[in-house]
């Protein structure tokens, strides 16, 4: 009788610590800086992928993904390109006629930790998602809450524009994903002759364009409990 006892209780106790760890699963945060989305960006020059952070930049990403599925950006051009600093494009076709967008979305911060010294003191807060070498992040205007479908891609880490995760304002650009595929397609536009036309700088001589923009992966609706 008391082997059964013993036996009954192990059982209960493994039987508690399963039911612990599997909530403990399932209220975990998702990763901020997990890749969800992966766009297929093709140009003139070649291919490149690119992998957004749905999870620590939903509003961005969507907006983004929203201009995507709708083909807004098939056949406009990479305008702008800054040697070591960015290429730029989405918002105007070989023409430089600027393409009508929906209205502009709010900047969004992203995702940041406290940074503690080595007695646990909190010290200020660092970025989790910044402008590395290759991120794909939002242009705008002087008015944070002024971008809409223009983007850019940054040819150096450029951390200069960053948003300060100390500040109450939301602030900096927008970076939401990076390039996962064709690097040197990137650093090749990087490298293309300029000029001035119109009233725009750093205009490639020789249009790059974007071919089409595909989403080729992007999460799964989960299913409801029954």
């Amino acid at each position: 009788m008391k082997n059964c006892l013993k036996t009954v209780s192990v059982f209960l106790l493994l039987a508690a610590l399963f039911l612990a760890v599997s909530c403990g699963e399932s209220e975990k945060k998702p990763d901020p800086v997990e890749i969800t989305h992966k766009v297929l960006l093709e140009t003139s020059e070649g291919n490149i992928t690119l992998g957004l952070y749905g999870n620590g930049m939903p509003g961005t990403v969507n907006n983004f993904i929203g201009y995507v599925d709708r083909g807004f950006y098939n056949g406009l051009i990479f305008h702008r390109v800054v040697k070591g600093f960015v290429i730029q494009g989405g918002g105007l076709d070989e023409n430089l006629n600027e393409k009508e967008t929906l209205a502009p979305i709010k900047l969004e911060m992203p995702p940041s930790a406290e940074v503690k010294d080595e007695n646990g003191k909190v010290t200020g807060r660092k970025l989790l998602i910044s402008h590395d070498k290759y991120t794909l992040a939002m242009a705008r205007r002087r008015d944070p809450d002024s971008a809409a479908s223009q983007f850019y891609i940054t040819l150096e880490a450029t951390h200069n524009l960053d948003p300060n995760p100390s500040f109450d304002q939301p602030n900096g650009y927008a970076p939401f994903g990076k390039v996962l595929e064709g690097f040197e397609v990137v650093d090749k536009i990087g490298a293309k002759p300029v000029t001035t036309k119109n009233m725009y700088q750093g205009v490639p001589v020789e249009n790059v364009k974007i071919l089409k923009m595909s989403v080729v992966a992007r999460p799964q609706p989960k299913e409801e409990k029954k």
